[in-house]
């Protein structure tokens, strides 16, 4: 009996062992067909991700083609009305006009330079945003000099168009596309008196950003250069309006 009952321990605890076993290798091989899926996701999504990132880089290379190519007519043209007779030299006055206007030629002139850092002052808000230069101050100040009849305008390099965006992605601001950290720097073409006094005057916006502790530098200069736009601008649904009809007989 004894030894009966020996035996029947012993294949108990067999059984046990192997119970075991067989647990932590379903668990381990459970594990692996996991780690499995989530490496060939990882490697899905990385292979997304490049495909994405060749197709940007393929258009923007055929974007700058496309700006070089039309810049070299427009020169082409430019040099055109410029060996012609008077009526040809009012056309290239105004295709100087548009470009300024359009931003899509280097311009100078005088100004003045607006730099903008984040606050140094001790956080008593608990929000650190409160802190930081956002979208909407930078909109501020550009809004201001552009009242005060700024001619051009640049952020960090940037020319400003009608159609630029400036807006927060995360601790960084984009503007046409490229993303800029603090300090922040403003060139504005124009009279540098009338500039300056808009954004310095009391209650200005220069006043209610230093509240905050932001440092704001205005400086005026008889001589700034602004680049110009280094990008196209699309048009897939505004258009030429078809002129009004005349009516018969009308004066």
């Amino acid at each position: 009996m004894t030894g009966k009952r020996r035996r029947s321990k012993g294949e108990f605890a067999v059984v046990v062992v192997c119970i075991i076993v067989g647990y932590l290798l379903a668990a381990q091989l459970r594990s692996v067909r996991l780690t499995g899926a989530a490496d060939a996701a990882s490697a899905s999504r990385l292979e997304t991700l490049q495909e994405l990132y060749n197709e940007q880089s393929e258009q923007k290379d055929a974007l700058e083609d496309q700006v070089a190519q039309l810049q070299s007519e427009l020169s082409h043209y430019r040099d055109q009305a410029a060996s012609g007779d008077s009526g040809s030299e009012a056309l290239r006055q105004e295709v100087e006009q548009l470009e300024i206007t359009a931003g899509y030629t280097d311009v100078e002139g005088p100004g003045v330079t607006v730099i903008l850092e984040d606050s140094a002052q001790t956080n008593v808000t608990g929000d650190e945003a409160d802190y930081l230069i956002h979208d909407s101050d930078l909109l501020s100040v550009v809004n201001e000099l552009r009242s005060a009849g700024a001619e051009a305008i640049s952020l960090n390099g940037e020319r400003l168009l009608a159609t630029s965006e400036i807006r927060c992605t995360g601790a960084v601001v984009t503007v046409n596309g490229r993303r800029y950290a603090a300090p922040y720097v403003i060139f504005a073409i124009g009279d540098s008196d009338t500039l300056y006094s808009a954004l310095t005057m009391r209650n200005g916006v220069v006043d209610v950003l230093s509240q905050w502790g932001i440092s704001v530098k205005v400086t005026t200069s008889d001589l700034l250069l602004i680049p110009k736009y280094n990008g196209t601008v699309e048009y897939h649904y505004a258009k030429t309006a078809a002129p009004e009809p005349q009516e018969e007989g009308g004066e």
